[in-house]
């Protein structure tokens, strides 16, 4: 065991924890500093008034609120 710790230490930068990992590649990354976020607003299902309205918002490409992918938004408003 005392042989791997010390490789690892050897290796320039060492080990990178799982959550470091995550948190380096998703930095910067933000739903609407990449655009993927039509008009830069992001709703939720609660502040939308209709089902209608979420299926449109949907189509518009706020898939976001979809969670499950079946294609509908925000179920609970039905």
């Amino acid at each position: 065991m005392g042989d791997i710790l010390t490789a690892i230490r050897q290796v320039p930068g060492g080990i990178t924890r799982p959550w470091d990992f995550r948190r380096r590649r998703t930095a910067g990354r933000s739903a609407s500093a990449t655009g993927s976020i039509p008009g830069g607003r992001k709703y939720r299902c609660k502040e939308i008034g209709s089902y209608q309205q979420a299926q449109a918002l949907l189509l518009q490409g706020h898939t976001y609120l979809d969670s499950n992918g079946d294609g509908e938004a925000c179920e609970s408003l039905r």
